[in-house]
């Protein structure tokens, strides 16, 4: 794929690697437990723009401050347009071969009862001014004004997500440990999507070890960023269509 793996020496590639795991991996751990305390309470925190906040600490803030501390360029962990022209066609037919799942997914019951992803919170106040539980299905104008608003929002925090994997630890350990970067990231990827609905929780697995291949041909992670939104919009207005009908 033509990617030098190395970027600083052996031995700065390693330290670079050791602070990404040590720091990814308590990032990651926090994130579980903050994430698992809310799926059983539904209320680790009280407001969305602070649960939004919360997570682009976690997956973009703190991950930037130690890549200046530790000397580093940015765009040497992804964040950078890279040679995304190189892979748009391979995002085109990605996207074109999720829709043969997501629309029969959209179908089924236990995803119809989990999506659109914002019936997730509607018990915060920001939300409560648009939507009521059973308006989605009949694409009530005030229903539309919260998904505009939550996939904006969502859009910013899944810019964190998809940098926190596909550009923080995948380029901070695949100078050392090389395409096992890229399981690596995928498993901790996947671990996170606990409490989604077992189908999505299985498949993120490869969808992360598809997206980690598809950054490091680009050289950046925005084309998963750009396929991973995509998706999530297109995944709602199917579910919406789905369960109008």
């Amino acid at each position: 794929m033509g990617l030098r793996f190395g970027v600083g020496g052996v031995r700065r590639d390693r330290f670079v690697t050791i602070v990404t795991v040590l720091c990814g991996a308590a990032l990651v751990a926090w994130l579980w437990l903050y994430n698992m305390e809310y799926d059983k309470t539904g209320s680790a925190w009280d407001y969305y723009d602070t649960f939004l906040i919360g997570n682009v600490l976690a997956l973009f803030f703190v991950p930037i401050v130690t890549i200046i501390l530790m000397g580093e360029e940015p765009s040497d962990f992804g964040l950078a347009f890279g040679e995304f022209r190189r892979v748009r066609l391979a995002v085109v037919l990605l996207f074109v071969g999720l829709l043969f799942l997501l629309i029969p997914m959209s179908r089924v019951q236990r995803f119809q009862e989990y999506y659109p992803l914002f019936k997730q919170f509607q018990h915060y106040p920001i939300f409560d001014r648009y939507m009521h539980v059973h308006s989605f299905g009949r694409f009530a104008e005030s229903s539309m004004q919260a998904l505009i608003y939550g996939w904006i929002s969502y859009g910013f925090y899944m810019f964190c997500w998809e940098f926190f994997f596909r550009g923080y630890l995948l380029f901070g350990m695949v100078r050392t440990i090389g395409w096992s970067a890229v399981l690596v990231q995928s498993i901790a990827f996947g671990l996170l999507h606990w409490g989604k609905p077992m189908p999505e929780f299985l498949a993120s697995f490869p969808a992360g070890i598809i997206l980690g291949f598809l950054a490091l041909k680009a050289k950046s992670f925005l084309p998963g960023f750009v396929l991973h939104w995509a998706a999530v919009i297109t995944f709602d207005i199917l579910v919406l269509l789905a369960s109008s009908g």
